[in-house]
C-alpha cells in the first residue's frame, strides 16, 4: 500500500502528456526556428546530376553508340562547370554565418578547386568517351564525396532574407490589412448581434441565438466556393442582372446599355471578395466571446453610469464596452490568426500575394531550394507574429481588473415598434449574407447543368454518387482522423485540465501558457513545421511525415486547446469538497473521479470535444500540406476537385461537410448553450 500511495502521490501519470506535448508541440516549433536562422538549402542538382549522366555515359560506352557517349561527356562537361557556381553559392552562404565557418569554408573551396580541375580535364577529352568515361568515375566519386560535406551554419541574416524580399514583404503587408480589416468588421456584426441577443428580448431571439453560430462551421475554402457559384461573374445575381437588361431593352434601352456594358459585375473577386467570405466566416468567434462577457456584466454597474447621466452611447462606449474587453480581445485574436494564415480562400479568389499562398506554394514545389528555404522562413515568421499578439492581448487583459464584487444578470428589455423591426431586419440581411454560401454550394451540388442561368437548368445526384460509391475516401479519412484526433484531445486535454484545476504542481502554468500557445498557432505554419520536424525516420523506418497518423496528431494539437478549456470550466464549477468527502469513505483517486466528478464535467467535456471536432473536420491549412496519397480529407478534396474545374464534386462534398458541422453544432448546443461559451483566456 505504501509503495501503491508513493506511486500515485508522484503523478507518473503525466509525464506521458509531457511527452506528447514536448514531441509535437515544442520540438516541431524548434526545428521550424532553427531551420529558419540556418543556411539556406543550395541547389546541388548540377551535382547530382553529374553521377546520373556519369552511369548514362557508361551504359552507352558499353553499348558501343559512340554518339550518344560523346553526348553524355559533354554533358558532364557542362554540369562540371556549373558545379563550380554552385559550390560557390555554397562558399558565400556560408560566409554570412554568424559564427566563424572558416574550416568549413576551406573545405569547400578545396572541392570548387577540384571540381575545376576536373571541369578543365573533361573539355580536353570530348573526343575520347573511353578516356572520358574513366576521368567521369573520378568526377562522380568527387561530386559525392562534396555532397556528404557538412552546410549548415546558423545567421540571423538567413531569417531575415525574407524581410529584405519586397515580394514577401508586400504579402506580409497585405496579410496583416486582411487580418487588421476582418477584425474591424467583425467586430461591428459581431458586437452588434452579441448585444441584441443579450440585453433585449423580442421574437424569434433563442433562434437567432442559434442561427447566428453557424456560419462558424463553413470552413472559409467552402465559403468562397459558395459565394462564386452566387455572385461570380456567371454566378446567379449576374445572371439575373443580365436577364433585367433583356427585359429593359426594349422600354428602358439607356439603362439597359449600361447594365450591359458594366456585366458582369465582380462582387467576389478581389479583397473586397476576400473580406467578405472572411467576415461571414468569423464574426461568430466575436459573438460568441462577447456574449459571455456581456452576460456576466454586473447590471449595477450600468445603473451607477445612468444615475450620473451616462445613457445610450456614452454609457455604451464608457462602461459596457470596456467591460468586455477580455471576451472581445480573445474573439478579435481568433479572427485575426484566422484571416491572416487562410491561404485556400486567397487563392480560390485569384489573390496569392498573401503570405499564408506563398509559404504554401513555397513548401509544395521541389524545385527551387531556396523558395523552399523561404516558405520554411515564412512560416517561422507567422508563428512570432501570431504569438507576439497573443503576448500582447494577454498582457493588455491583465493590466486592468475585470472582476466585480457582486453579480446580477441584466434583465433583459423587451424591443417593440420600430426598434424591433429593426433588429429583425439587421439580423435577417446579416443571415442572408452569411448563408448565401449555403445556398450556393447546395444547388451546385445537385446541379447537372449550370451555366448561363440564375439557377441549374438540370438537376442530378450524380455528384453525390461519385463521392459516396467511387470516392468514399475523403469522407471515411476525415471521419476517422477527427474521431482518433478528439479521442486524443480528450485523453490529453483532461489531465492537462485537472492538473490546472486540482493541483498545486509547479508545472501548471508551463501548460497553461502551452496550450494557450496552440491556440496561436497557423495552421499554414504548424503544417510546415511539421513537414521539417518528422521528414525524416525517428522510430519506424518510414518518416512520420508520410504516416497517415500524423494528420489525426496535427488536428489533436490544432483542437487542443478547446477541450482544455472547457474541461477546466467545468472542474472549477465541481467544488472540491465534493471530491473530499468521497475519499474521506475510502474512494480512491480514479473512483472518486469516475463516480463523483466525472458525472458533473461530462456534458462540457463533450462540448469541448464536440467542438473540437466540429472544427477540425474544416482544418484546410495544415491537411493540405501534409496531405498523404490515399489518405485525403474532405478539404483536401474540395481543393483537389474545385482546382481540377468538377465544382459540382467539389460542392458536394463541401455540402457534406456544412451538414456535418451543423448537426454538431445542434448537438453541442443542445448538451450545453454554444452561445454562453467562457472566453478562451479564462
Amino acid at each position: 500500500m505504501s509503495l501503491r500511495r508513493k506511486l500515485r502521490d508522484s503523478k507518473l501519470w503525466i509525464l506521458p502528456i509531457y511527452l506528447f506535448l514536448i514531441v509535437f508541440v515544442i520540438f516541431p516549433l524548434v526545428r521550424l526556428f532553427v531551420d529558419s536562422f540556418t543556411t539556406a538549402d543550395i541547389q546541388l542538382s548540377a551535382l547530382n546530376e553529374v553521377a546520373l549522366t556519369t552511369d548514362l555515359l557508361e551504359e552507352k560506352v558499353k553499348a558501343g553508340e559512340m554518339e550518344d557517349a560523346l553526348a553524355a561527356s559533354h554533358d558532364i562537361a557542362l554540369l562540371l562547370d556549373r558545379s563550380i557556381d554552385v559550390v560557390g553559392h555554397m562558399i558565400d552562404a556560408l560566409g554570412r554565418a554568424t559564427f566563424s565557418q572558416d574550416e568549413l569554408i576551406a573545405r569547400w573551396q578545396g572541392a570548387q578547386d577540384r571540381v575545376a580541375e576536373e571541369a578543365a580535364v573533361m573539355a580536353e577529352l570530348q573526343d575520347d568517351p573511353v578516356a572520358a568515361l574513366a576521368q567521369a568515375r573520378k568526377s562522380k566519386a568527387l561530386v559525392q564525396e562534396i555532397v556528404d560535406l557538412p552546410r549548415r551554419a546558423f545567421s540571423v541574416e538567413f531569417f531575415l532574407d525574407v524581410f529584405r524580399d519586397r515580394l514577401y514583404m508586400k504579402a506580409l503587408g497585405n496579410s496583416l490589412l486582411l487580418g487588421l480589416a476582418t477584425v474591424a468588421t467583425t467586430s461591428v456584426i459581431g458586437f452588434a448581434v452579441a448585444y441584441l441577443l443579450v440585453r433585449y428580448d423580442f421574437p424569434g431571439r433563442k433562434a437567432y441565438n442559434f442561427l447566428a453560430t453557424i456560419p462558424i462551421v463553413m470552413p472559409p475554402l467552402v465559403g468562397v466556393l459558395g459565394f462564386i457559384f452566387i455572385l461570380g461573374r456567371g454566378g446567379t445575381v449576374n445572371e439575373l442582372f443580365y436577364q433585367l437588361a433583356d427585359a429593359l431593352e426594349k422600354s428602358w434601352p439607356a439603362v439597359s446599355n449600361w447594365l450591359y456594358d458594366r456585366l458582369p459585375f465582380n462582387f467576389i473577386y478581389g479583397w473586397h471578395g476576400l473580406l467578405l467570405v472572411e467576415t461571414c466566416h468569423l464574426f461568430p468567434l466575436i459573438t460568441l466571446n462577447v456574449v459571455d462577457s456581456l452576460s456576466k456584466i454586473d447590471a449595477s454597474l450600468e445603473e451607477a453610469a445612468e444615475s450620473v447621466g451616462s445613457v445610450g452611447f456614452k454609457r455604451l462606449f464608457d462602461v459596457t464596452i470596456p467591460l468586455t474587453i477580455p471576451g472581445f480581445v480573445t474573439g478579435a485574436l481568433l479572427v485575426f490568426i484566422g484571416a491572416f494564415a487562410d491561404f485556400a480562400a486567397p487563392m480560390v479568389v485569384g489573390l496569392t500575394n498573401f503570405i499564408a499562398p506563398l509559404a504554401y506554394m513555397d513548401i509544395q514545389q521541389f524545385t527551387d531550394r531556396h523558395l523552399f528555404k523561404m516558405g520554411i522562413t515564412v512560416g517561422a515568421v507567422m508563428v512570432l507574429i501570431s504569438v507576439g499578439l497573443l503576448l500582447i492581448a494577454k498582457r493588455y487583459i491583465s493590466l486592468k481588473d475585470y472582476t466585480t464584487l457582486s453579480y446580477k444578470a441584466v434583465e433583459r428589455k423587451p424591443l417593440r415598434g420600430g426598434k424591433q423591426a429593426w433588429a429583425h431586419v439587421f439580423l435577417i440581411l446579416l443571415l442572408l449574407i452569411s448563408y448565401t454560401p449555403y445556398l450556393g454550394v447546395g444547388l451546385a451540388s445537385f446541379a447537372r447543368s449550370w451555366s448561363m442561368s440564375p439557377l441549374p437548368t438540370s438537376w442530378t445526384l450524380a455528384h453525390y454518387e461519385k463521392i459516396l460509391l467511387y470516392a468514399p475516401g475523403y469522407i471515411i479519412n476525415t471521419f476517422q482522423f477527427c474521431i482518433l484526433a478528439v479521442l486524443m484531445c480528450i485523453l490529453i486535454g483532461l489531465p492537462v485540465a485537472w492538473v490546472m484545476a486540482r493541483t498545486d504542481m509547479r508545472s501548471r502554468g508551463a501548460l497553461d501558457i502551452l496550450t494557450t500557445l496552440v491556440l496561436a498557432l497557423p495552421g499554414t505554419a504548424l503544417g510546415i513545421a511539421y513537414i521539417r520536424a518528422f521528414n525524416m525516420p525517428i522510430l519506424f523506418s518510414t518518416p512520420l511525415a508520410n504516416i497517415w497518423i500524423i494528420i489525426p496528431i496535427v488536428l489533436a494539437v490544432r483542437r487542443l486547446p478547446y477541450t482544455v478549456r472547457s474541461s477546466y470550466g467545468s472542474l472549477l464549477v465541481v467544488h472540491r469538497s465534493m471530491e473530499e468527502a468521497a475519499q474521506s469513505v475510502g474512494a480512491g483517486g480514479l473512483k472518486t473521479f469516475k463516480d463523483v466528478t466525472f458525472p458533473l464535467i461530462w456534458k462540457g467535456l463533450l462540448a469541448g470535444a464536440l467542438f473540437s471536432f466540429m472544427t477540425s473536420i474544416q482544418e484546410s491549412a495544415a491537411t493540405l500540406l501534409l496531405a498523404i496519397p490515399g489518405w485525403e480529407t474532405m478539404t483536401v478534396g474540395i481543393f483537389t476537385f474545385y482546382t481540377g474545374g468538377t465544382h459540382g464534386d467539389a460542392a458536394a462534398l463541401g455540402f457534406i461537410l456544412i451538414v456535418v458541422g451543423v448537426i454538431t453544432l445542434f448537438i453541442m448546443d443542445r448538451l450545453t448553450s454554444a452561445t454562453t461559451s467562457g472566453g478562451l483566456f479564462g
